[in-house]
């Protein structure tokens, strides 16, 4: 067995994941699918709040559950002594369902609805994190309603802008928070309200942001809004929490030192991230306790998808007389958009093994397209160029896997193109290899709507 590292190997030229042949898989399961691998979710658990405690022993951690919200894996998050965190009201109803404490859960959000924060406050959770001033006051009505009083934290726009895709920066402008400049303000409208009991201050600066100063940053000026907001209310708050956001490198290193604005090429870690937050947060407050959100970091590396060659073909480019004058090489996979929302949505780059062919050295260049009818569904290639490097002899019914797919993946899938959508499989800590939500069929693609032949019965 050749390790590649500390979860995929390789033995008799296939890919291994924590120990499962990925060749097997897909020779055992409809192609495309997801593998999740048990040990990989808790022990990314275990790194971030080992880190952070280590700095600030009073650290709770809340999985973003919109990273994954699988059972199997609220479960394992669980288990592994994380909390939840939750964006919607059907997101509370499965933290609830997988044996989470309603004193476990924070509920985030921009547009609860009334029904979300009844929801939230019959269960009696943890806070309530409120986005705007006027979802304060609905918060404050509902639950004076009830005869209940919510916890809550206040959401601020701390303005510290990040390197990262400008689709994942949400904290310098844009739709979430409350205003950096009207934050003070909108802590003393919450004390004086009946039905909230304002307890902390959050904020999120982005996903997959690869620096430290941007927390430190962040941290600082929450800290002061949070000095300002306590003496204008006449009392101290308990909890500071600075959301998730942490990185996963998507594209080896090889060394060589990423340029900051390679928001793939990751070479930070939840211990560089924690000593440059909990620095700050030790000098300025230690009596806080520090909440932080991890998503992507606790899920993403824990799973591959793995999907087969279906058709491969050669396009010709043209020069102006349209005589032929290079050639790609095109492979097309039954793992589109549809599948993993990602590689399109917002030009996101994974890495791909064959993994039937894993001991071969991977020196051709190839065009990669999902399934999808759409120009969209193309895979980014390396560097700057559109093509990925595979072994020359690479083509129909190979296996690829696909790599880092755990966050946002199967919580994406649609049935785009009559498509049903994936399953997920997980491997157990003890290696077995278990379904994790089946594979849809034909049938699931219209469960849910009328069908005319019985007449809209």
């Amino acid at each position: 067995m050749t390790p590649i590292d500390s979860y995929f190997s390789v033995r008799d030229g296939h890919l291994r994941f924590d120990g499962a042949d990925l060749v097997a898989l897909a020779d055992a399961h409809e192609t495309p699918f997801y593998v999740y691998s048990a040990r990989r979710v808790q022990e990314n658990v275990a790194t971030v709040r080992e880190a952070f405690t280590a700095r600030h022993p009073a650290t709770e951690v809340f999985f973003a559950t919109k990273a994954c919200g699988l059972p199997w894996v609220l479960d394992l998050v669980r288990r592994a002594g994380a909390n939840a965190e939750v964006n919607s009201g059907g997101e509370l109803w499965k933290v609830l369902r997988a044996g989470f404490r309603p004193d476990q859960v924070v509920f985030t959000g921009v547009a609860k609805t009334v029904a979300e924060l009844e929801q939230a406050v019959r269960a009696g959770i943890r806070a309530v994190v409120v986005d705007s001033v006027s979802e304060l006051e609905r918060l404050d009505a509902v639950a004076t309603r009830l005869g209940r009083r919510q916890g809550i934290a206040l959401r601020v726009d701390v303005r510290v802008a990040t390197e990262t895709h400008p689709d994942m920066r949400t904290a310098n402008g844009g739709k979430f928070g409350i205003d950096l400049a009207d934050a003070v303000a909108a802590f003393r409208r919450a004390a004086a309200l009946p039905g909230v009991d304002v307890r902390g201050l959050h904020l999120h600066i982005g996903s997959q942001i690869t620096g430290v100063e941007p927390y430190q940053e962040a941290v600082a000026r929450a800290l002061a809004v949070l000095g300002e907001a306590e003496a204008a209310i006449g009392r101290r708050l308990e909890f500071l929490d600075i959301g998730g956001g942490f990185p996963v490198p998507y594209m080896d290193a090889h060394g060589a030192p990423c340029a900051r604005e390679d928001y793939f090429c990751v070479q930070t870690t939840p211990a560089d991230h924690a000593a440059a937050v909990c620095a700050v947060l030790e000098a300025q407050r230690p009596d806080l306790t520090l909440f932080i959100e991890p998503g992507r970091y606790v899920v993403a590396d824990a799973a591959v998808v793995v999907t087969r060659v279906q058709a491969e073909k050669v396009k010709h480019a043209l020069d102006d007389q349209g005589r032929p004058v290079s050639a790609d090489r095109w492979l097309l996979i039954d793992c589109g958009y549809d599948t993993l929302l990602d590689h399109t949505f917002v030009d996101w780059y994974f890495r791909i093994v064959v993994a039937n062919r894993a001991a071969e050295p991977a020196d051709a260049p190839f065009r990669l397209g999902g399934p999808l009818c759409d120009s969209a569904d193309v895979y980014l290639g390396d560097g700057d160029t559109p093509y990925r490097r595979f072994p020359a002899a690479t083509g129909v019914g190979d296996v690829l896997v696909i790599r880092d797919v755990g966050a946002y993946g199967v919580e994406t899938m649609t049935q785009y193109n009559g498509r049903p959508r994936a399953g997920v499989l997980g491997i157990t800590p003890d290696g077995e290899v278990v379904v994790a939500r089946r594979a849809e069929t034909y049938e699931d693609l219209v469960r849910l709507d009328l069908d005319p032949r019985e007449g809209g019965r």
